[in-house]
């Protein structure tokens, strides 16, 4: 369920910019998104076997959805309602990065995610104290001014800073495992122990903590605003894990419907900014945005599953018997 909820905090910060309380929302939607993949990571996998995956689940949609949206920008053009500026939007598409604008709003932490995801699988199997120098490395470099990291090819220069929250990712889900902190995470006080990290974390952002906008290299204040970050997301997968796990199994359809909604998460992400665009003169409402984006993308994102468009449109597998 938390997947889902990561996919959608996304969808909200693009749906409603300069929302109130902004600042509570940013301090985790993107990192969520970054602890997740370290926190659901194979330990397995080799190198190799990380690459051929993530091509397989990142990069072929992103190459593919690269192509149909710069297809209807360009088609946009021709049209009563273009984007701002038609080449300059394809051309930021094609380099990534921090120069990704509407409809390409998410293809930055894709990319990113993709050489991170490559950069966690070397760093597992090196010490725990060269993971710890590597993250706080990353986080230093996207510490580069005016926001140099954002702006390089494809974004890739924000993987090492981002590649931390997946290492503490990585390793919470290896401190769950073990029997004290299974125990810990499933006792009678893991729930309210989640809700205390959340607050920490929030509390400190009321406070005054800086909050962050990775897209464009701010991580806040250095170390202080990930460490929150970190909180916040420890506390939202205990609680997610415990208390709205219960939940869920109390009510045996939520599990199929949930899991259909997680396979959708690639889809949802290249496609909501462009419904957005779609809707954003005749629905004024934020929270309509919200929702209308979200039922639509969901909505297409389970069909196409259920196609042969689903390795080329979610990176998933084309299940046996699909339609074509």
């Amino acid at each position: 369920m938390l997947r889902v909820i990561s996919v959608a905090a996304v969808v909200v910060g693009h749906a409603w910019p300069f929302m109130p309380g902004e600042e509570y929302l940013q301090i985790w939607r993107m990192p969520l998104f970054f602890f997740l993949s370290g926190y659901f990571l194979s330990v397995t996998r080799t190198f190799g076997g990380e690459l051929s995956t993530r091509w397989r689940t990142l990069g072929i949609p992103y190459l593919v959805w690269l192509v149909v949206l710069s297809a209807l920008v360009i088609g946009h053009h021709f049209t009563p309602w273009p984007f701002e500026d038609t080449w300059a939007t394809v051309t930021g598409a094609l380099i990534g990065g921090g120069r990704t604008d509407m409809p390409f709003l998410a293809f930055w932490f894709i990319s990113v995610l993709f050489v991170a995801a490559l950069l966690v699988r070397l760093l597992v199997q090196l010490p725990w104290w060269v993971q710890a120098a590597a993250a706080v490395a990353g986080l230093w470099l996207a510490e580069t001014p005016d926001s140099a990291m954002s702006y390089t090819v494809l974004g890739v220069g924000l993987a090492p800073a981002c590649a931390a929250y997946m290492l503490a990712g990585f390793w919470f889900r290896r401190f769950s495992e073990t029997a004290a902190g299974s125990r810990a995470v499933r006792s009678v006080w893991g729930g309210p122990a989640g809700v205390a990290l959340i607050a920490v974390g929030i509390g400190s952002v009321a406070l005054g903590a800086e909050s962050m906008n990775m897209k464009w290299s701010g991580f806040g204040t250095f170390l202080l605003s990930p460490a929150l970050a970190v909180l916040i997301c420890v506390g939202l997968t205990i609680l997610f894990g415990t208390w709205a796990e219960a939940g869920v199994r109390a009510v045996p359809a939520a599990g199929s419907v949930i899991s259909q909604l997680v396979r959708t998460g690639t889809l949802v992400v290249f496609l909501h900014p462009y419904i957005l665009f779609v809707i954003w003169g005749a629905v004024q409402a934020p929270p309509v945005r919200v929702l209308i984006a979200l039922v639509v993308c969901w909505s297409l994102g389970v069909v196409v599953n259920r196609t042969r468009l689903s390795p080329y449109l979610t990176g998933l597998p084309r299940p046996a018997g699909a339609r074509a």
